[in-house]
């Protein structure tokens, strides 16, 4: 099950557009499904460790945790799209797959008075209507080098996961959720560490995060 963690070389050479690895050689930390009434906590970790981030975030949640939302901004990480309801794009058909893309862009615009250029597909499920979606509204879809396991609750497999496959140039998964949120605090504290060990710095890669509006 380690392919769904850490994604095989033959996806990256069907899909050379997508963005699967850090340009720069460090870190680059991601956290999907925000804003939720985790995000506080979340930022006050992010923090401690000095670690700035690019957050995924989901139309709904966005609309839903305004203030959070706001708080993620103002301290200093990146707003990206994780489009609008949290649905499973490969299921869905041409129409749905932009209804939901064009409306998660417009809530961020709306709130931001910036465009994403990066959009994260929920599960990292897609099919050719969403890439389709994702190119109409000027963006690049941004999958993972590696998935933490986070999501699953279980700090066990994230210590297990990034042990074995953390890598200096690593884009990396963490979630804003409920499940996550029980192991979130000891996982990056031990990512941290782990990275420190192995000598890996963090960074946000220098993105384009907004574009004129026409």
């Amino acid at each position: 099950m380690d392919f769904f963690y850490r994604p095989p070389k033959f996806l990256k050479l069907i899909f050379p557009d997508i963005i699967w690895e850090n340009e720069e050689d460090k870190i680059l930390l991601t956290i999907d499904d925000g804003p939720s009434d985790n995000t506080m906590r979340i930022l006050d970790s992010l923090d401690r460790f000095g670690i700035k981030a690019i957050f995924f975030c989901t139309g709904k949640n966005i609309e839903k945790y305004f203030n959070e939302f706001n708080a993620i901004i103002k301290s200093g990480h990146i707003i990206q799209n994780h489009g609008y309801e949290h649905k499973r794009m490969i299921l869905r058909n041409r129409k749905k797959n932009f209804e939901d893309i064009d409306r998660s862009c417009q809530v961020i615009r709306e709130l931001t008075g910036n465009t994403p250029v990066l959009y994260r597909p929920p599960y990292g499920l897609f099919n050719l209507h969403t890439l389709q979606a994702v190119r109409k509204n000027g963006m690049q879809m941004m999958l993972w080098s590696l998935l933490t396991g986070d999501h699953t609750g279980d700090f066990a497999a994230v210590r297990r996961i990034t042990n074995s496959y953390l890598e200096r140039n690593t884009i990396l998964v963490m979630h804003d959720n409920r499940k996550a949120s029980v192991v979130f605090d000891q996982s990056l504290e031990h990512i941290v560490n782990l990275a420190e060990e192995r000598h890996f710095d963090f960074s946000l890669t220098e993105l384009k995060t907004s574009r004129d509006k026409k």
